[in-house]
């Protein structure tokens, strides 16, 4: 059975592939294969902050986008727990951990939340997730699905970051992680600004980001045009004009 669902997978991917599909085949196959509406990957490189592979849809774009703004969310929890998160109704969530992430999921039409880590042998990889419009638990078959959808992807990374650098990306998957390359170039023309490590900077956007209301990619994106910087001397944000933020 397995085997046979395994096939099904490989003839997804190459069926998309020969319809033009792109980096975002991954994404879009594991949420056709599963039946759910939307899917993410999101990698963890030696850095330990989540790094966007892909997504299916604008809705799981925004909805990781989201958890990389804010620190929070079932991707999250996955990456860092090393166990599969499954919410078969978000409005029924009443941890602390979700506090923001819940409500500005719902608010997108996004009802259940489920993610898988990605593992070669005791290797965390990183995250597949995935969601749906509507409540309810997935089922046996989607259950063991998503962990075989996890399986391939794991292979297809190792496969793409076969002689990359430890601890780097390989350029095939830098360029399906772009706004996260993005975030720490900011993070780093950031701390230059305010004379501070990297790892605060990175604080800095998600907070200015999340304040503002606004996707951390498109924060990012202004402070490496230079549309935007931080000022050290008051902690406050202006766009090039000299206005704040």
């Amino acid at each position: 059975m397995a085997t046979e669902r395994l096939l099904e997978i490989f003839a997804l991917l190459a069926r998309r592939e020969r319809d033009g599909g792109n980096g975002g085949l991954l994404c879009s196959v594991a949420a056709e294969f599963l039946g759910l509406d939307g899917a993410s990957i999101a990698l963890l490189p030696d850095s330990g902050r989540m790094t966007s592979l892909c997504t299916s849809n604008e809705v799981a774009a925004a909805l990781l986008n989201i958890e990389v703004t804010i620190g929070e969310g079932p991707s999250s929890d996955a990456c860092h727990s090393d166990e599969a998160v499954r919410v078969d109704r978000l409005a029924d969530v009443q941890d602390e951990r979700w506090l923001a992430f819940a409500p500005l999921a719902i608010a997108k039409g996004v009802q259940g939340v489920f993610a898988f880590p990605i593992f070669i042998g005791a290797a965390r990889l990183g995250v597949l997730t995935l969601f749906r419009w509507e409540p309810g638990a997935l089922s046996e078959q989607q259950e063991a699905d998503a962990y075989l959808m996890a399986s391939v992807i794991a292979r297809a990374v190792l496969d793409l970051q076969a002689g990359a650098p430890r601890g780097s990306l390989a350029t095939q998957l830098e360029r399906e992680s772009h706004f996260d390359f993005t975030v720490h170039q900011a993070a780093g023309m950031v701390a230059v600004q305010g004379s501070m490590g990297v790892s605060d900077a990175m604080v800095a956007l998600r907070a200015h980001a999340f304040a503002t209301d606004q996707g951390l990619s498109a924060l990012a994106a202004n402070v490496v045009d230079r549309r935007i910087r931080y000022d050290s001397n008051d902690g406050n944000w202006y766009d090039t004009l000299g206005d704040n933020a």
